[in-house]
């Protein structure tokens, strides 16, 4: 959102009105599941783990807060998580199985992908695809726009209606997106940074 609003102003309209995913775990932790624990949510702290430093900024927005009390508190990168791991000096491989904790239920195949670049886009097309068609997506096939390394573009047909998506891995690659399609020369229905 940030990126939007310093560099690309005249194009706010592009970016998705929903929440991220760290976004929407975290209220659903300070609301729902708070609630079914018998927590206050300004008793609860939500610490997401993700692979982008964007996140750490994210997650301090006025918008994602309730009463002033953020929907997530703190967000550590991976790379900062794997430091702590190795300063604890705990070996993961020797550490004895467990099973999953699953306090929300079960997960779907859509949700499994969330976390790969371009795994949210690709979750919500196979979805409205489904709907729409009352038919699985089969494969998404996903080509790197030429000239342009870490964007990748792929056209799904509902049922005789192209929708073109694109992801770029990083702001670097974001950038040169959104400005093709600022000038024109790309034409997407969505985008997923």
């Amino acid at each position: 959102v940030n990126f939007f609003e310093y560099y690309f102003p005249d194009m706010k309209d592009v970016p998705s009105t929903a929440k991220s995913p760290q976004q929407m775990f975290g209220a659903i932790a300070k609301t729902y599941f708070a609630d079914k624990i018998g927590v206050n949510r300004k008793d609860l702290v939500v610490v997401s783990i993700m692979p982008c430093l964007a996140k750490k900024y994210e997650c301090q927005r006025d918008e994602f807060s309730t009463d002033n009390n953020p929907d997530v508190d703190y967000s550590i990168s991976t790379r900062e998580l794997a430091a702590f791991i190795k300063q604890a000096n705990i070996d993961l491989k020797n550490l004895p199985d467990e099973e999953f904790d699953a306090p929300l239920g079960e997960s779907t195949g859509a949700g499994v992908i969330f976390g790969a670049t371009g795994g949210v886009i690709e979750a919500a097309c196979r979805t409205a695809y489904e709907i729409y068609t009352g038919k699985k997506l089969d494969r998404l096939d996903f080509t790197e726009l030429r000239g342009m390394e870490g964007v990748r573009s792929a056209t799904i047909d509902f049922n005789g209606l192209p929708v073109n998506i694109g992801i770029a891995h990083g702001l670097g690659n974001a950038r040169k997106l959104l400005e093709d399609v600022r000038s024109g020369k790309s034409k997407f229905h969505a985008i997923e940074v």
